[in-house]
């Protein structure tokens, strides 16, 4: 027979129906399983995230909360129950008090609100916190010891959360902090009597972490406080606050009613106590306004310059150079008596074109150096002064224009003798005190008329006597006139 020839089937045709059948099954099963797996998924997810609240809610983290904060302060630390609403959680206030080892003695404050952002890396995000009132102390009325030397050091740390090993590794064990807004801060630093060397006042200000370490602080509003110093108005400042202490940056001020003050420096709080170092920029100050009761309405004019404040309270030392500009002195009863010895009404009423000193204050005792004080056209002081309580002693060298001193006899020509830069120079030694000064000056000039007089009068004399021969009859009227004038000439300098 002959061989039957096999049939195959072709090869582009279309899938059997059972083929397609089973290939059906397939997907749907893919797709099923991956709904359920997203199912499963989204179930795991909506439950950690809910597990992850319920523990934010919970006491065990306002526990934990507390010691990650008391742990970053070096403090112990009172946090009260929170009260949530949504992802934003309120606390009535908050206390610590810190160890020897912390930046601040104590910490409290007043009306908390935070808002939570969740989980973002690894970490809880916090990313604003208002607060009400805080108030910021820096003394040595610390807890005893260092913060890991403290008894409940050995305690570890809050209670972990309940539930699996595997789920409570997705805790985060860190806190990221936004910006802290503060309505009314207060910051106080105290010396071993807890008397306030310095202090903030109702300040407004936001807080945010430092890099490195610290907090960066930018306030508006409120008043400073520095030992020895007027109260001063805040417009602005920036201030670093570490372990080391306050460091300022920025600050712009207001004091004596208009007066503007621009400076920086450090506040320093460790274990040496507390010490200061401040460098002030001065400007538009109304010297009436430190001038005091005597002199507040003889002397006018504006005061400018800088002065640094170092050392610690009690021995602060104040420095700088202090200008003053369109001055003007008034009213004086030696400058009346000028006025009437030189025969120039401008010494009435004295303007002062250049004045500044160098100072430097310790307690009672002032050094004044680099003294100019300069009346255009009149004269000029230069040098320098010590006040020492009520006690003064000074150096000075006084310049007159020539001609301004030509009514008292030999004052150019004995005391006035050195020229220099237009003026006419002497040397003045000032002591005494503030109430009862002395200069030698006076007396100077004193001697010097006497020797001019004396000089001058046989010259006088032989000149009357010709006269007299030549007219007899009017000889002793003349005579007379002539010691009259003398005399008249010489008498003031001795009232």
């Amino acid at each position: 027979m002959p061989a039957m020839s096999r049939r195959r089937p072709p090869q582009n045709s279309a899938a059997s129906p059972g083929r397609r059948s089973t290939g059906n099954r397939v997907l749907k099963g893919v797709l099923i399983g991956g709904a359920l797996m997203l199912v499963v998924l989204f179930v795991a997810v909506f439950g950690l995230t809910q597990w992850l609240e319920n523990y934010r809610n919970s006491e065990k983290f306002r526990a934990w909360l507390a010691g990650r904060v008391a742990e970053k302060l070096k403090a112990e630390v009172e946090l009260p129950s929170f009260k949530w609403e949504g992802s934003s959680v309120f606390a009535d206030g908050f206390r610590s008090r810190g160890y020897e080892d912390a930046a601040q003695a104590r910490l409290d404050l007043d009306g908390l609100r935070a808002s939570f952002g969740g989980i973002a890396d690894q970490a809880w995000q916090i990313p604003e916190i208002t607060v009400n009132r805080l108030s910021l102390e820096f003394s040595r009325d610390r807890l005893a010891g260092a913060w890991d030397d403290r008894p409940t050091a050995a305690s570890g740390p809050a209670p972990a959360p309940e539930g699996p090993a595997w789920l409570r590794r997705f805790v985060p064990e860190k806190i990221s902090l936004g910006e802290i807004r503060v309505d009314a801060a207060n910051v106080a630093v105290l010396n071993e009597r807890k008397d306030a060397v310095f202090a903030l006042d109702g300040v407004r200000g936001r807080l945010a972490e430092a890099a490195g370490s610290g907090w960066d602080i930018d306030a508006t509003g409120g008043r400073m406080r520095v030992v020895s110093q007027p109260e001063m108005k805040i417009e602005r400042f920036s201030l670093r606050w570490q372990p080391a202490g306050l460091f300022i940056h920025n600050a712009t001020l207001e004091a004596w009613d208009g007066a503007r003050l621009d400076g920086d420096g450090v506040v320093k709080t460790g274990k040496d106590g507390v010490s200061l170092e401040l460098q002030i920029d001065l400007d538009n100050l109304d010297v009436k306004k430190i001038a005091g009761p005597d002199w507040s309405d003889k002397l006018s004019g504006i005061v400018f310059g800088n002065v640094r404040l170092a050392g610690k309270p009690g021995a602060l030392v104040q420095s700088g150079t202090l200008n003053l500009k369109d001055g003007e002195l008034t009213g004086l009863p030696v400058l009346e008596k000028v006025s009437q010895y030189t025969k120039n009404p401008r010494f009435k009423r004295l303007p002062l074109n250049e004045t500044r000193a160098d100072f430097e204050r310790t307690g009672d005792r002032v050094v004044l150096t680099n003294i100019v004080i300069q009346s255009n056209g009149l004269s000029r002081l230069e040098g320098s002064l010590v006040i020492d309580g009520r006690a003064i002693e000074g150096d000075l060298h006084l310049g007159v224009t020539p001609g301004t001193l030509q009514w008292i006899p030999g004052a150019e020509q004995k005391v006035f003798v050195r020229s220099d830069r237009g003026f006419l120079w002497t040397p003045v030694k000032v002591a005494g005190t503030l109430d009862q000064p002395r200069e030698d000056l006076s007396a100077r000039l004193v001697s010097a008329a006497a020797e001019t007089i004396v000089e001058e009068i046989p010259g006088k004399a032989i000149d009357t006597a010709k006269e007299a021969l030549k007219n007899p009859t009017q000889a002793p009227a003349t005579v007379i006139e002539e010691g009259k004038k003398l005399i008249d000439t010489f008498v003031p300098l001795f009232k």
